[in-house]
């Protein structure tokens, strides 16, 4: 409307038959320039919305990677390293290779664990928007490196960290250990012995969050299961290597019906990993 007045105050002293020509050219002008515009607008909406998708799916692919690391590292103290993470919105299956878990620095070996690929698969069907159903978990290889020593082994040491990150994170999950590591906090309580005649009274817990944070949904994750496909366990004792090797090994699901948040599943897959015999 502003444009046709501005246009019309432009040519009103022109003879009647011109000011219509000139009107009529400069309007066809106008719809030929916003056509053009509009055809713009639409290819950077296309290429924006392109870059988008690609930073997306790379973006993902980074994080579920870091993921392994950080929680690795946050559960064992040593130091987690993933080569490769790639995610197929087709298929649905998360594909990571090269997983290594450092060894305990005064150990022999150079890595704890390693896993060569693995494979994570969705469920086609996910019945609820709060929890993520993985189908199965398939590692094609996974070597264990198990040094002996008067104090124990390396991967026992490592399960006792793990461990005590899940009680003192998760403590209604693990009653005994949080009250244990409760007493060490608390030397001034017995709290080990008020577990033992008080079994209904569950883990000792001090909850530092308001009751409106712990209330708060999280999204979880539940494994139906874990194949391991080949597994090579190094046992090292007195400089002496002993090598033997398994297939076909299935492990326990992980998570049952309400399923793990997504901070703990990291921490319990080490545990049954490291504890495979």
């Amino acid at each position: 409307m502003h444009y046709d007045y501005n246009v019309k105050n432009q040519l009103w002293h022109l003879p009647n038959q011109q000011f219509i020509l000139k009107y009529q050219l400069l309007i066809a002008n106008r719809d030929q320039l916003l056509n053009k515009l509009a055809v713009v607008a639409f290819a950077l909406l296309l290429f924006f919305s392109t870059m988008l998708w690609y930073l997306a799916n790379n973006s993902l692919n980074e994080y579920l990677a870091s993921q392994i690391t950080l929680q690795g590292h946050y559960y064992t103290g040593q130091i987690t390293t993933v080569t490769q993470a790639d995610f197929s919105t087709n298929s649905g299956i998360a594909t990571f290779k090269g997983i290594h878990l450092a060894n305990i620095g005064h150990y022999q070996a150079k890595n704890a664990l390693t896993i060569d690929e693995v494979s994570v698969e969705l469920s086609p069907t996910q019945s609820q928007a709060k929890l993520t159903n993985i189908h199965r978990v398939t590692l094609k290889k996974l070597t264990l490196n198990i040094e002996k020593t008067d104090q124990g082994t390396n991967i026992d040491k490592l399960i006792e960290n793990i461990t005590t990150k899940l009680a003192n994170d998760y403590p209604q999950q693990y009653p005994q250990i949080s009250a244990k590591l409760y007493a060490e906090n608390h030397p001034d309580l017995n709290a080990i012995e008020y577990a033992k005649k008080h079994p209904q009274a569950g883990p000792i817990v001090e909850h530092t969050e308001s009751k409106k944070a712990r209330g708060k949904p999280q999204q979880k994750i539940k494994i139906a299961a874990i194949h391991i496909k080949n597994l090579e366990i190094n046992t090292i004792e007195s400089g002496t290597t002993k090598t033997i090797h398994k297939n076909n090994i299935k492990l326990s699901a992980i998570g049952e019906q309400d399923g793990l948040t997504l901070n703990q599943i990291g921490g319990e897959i080490l545990l049954s990993l490291l504890n495979v015999k």
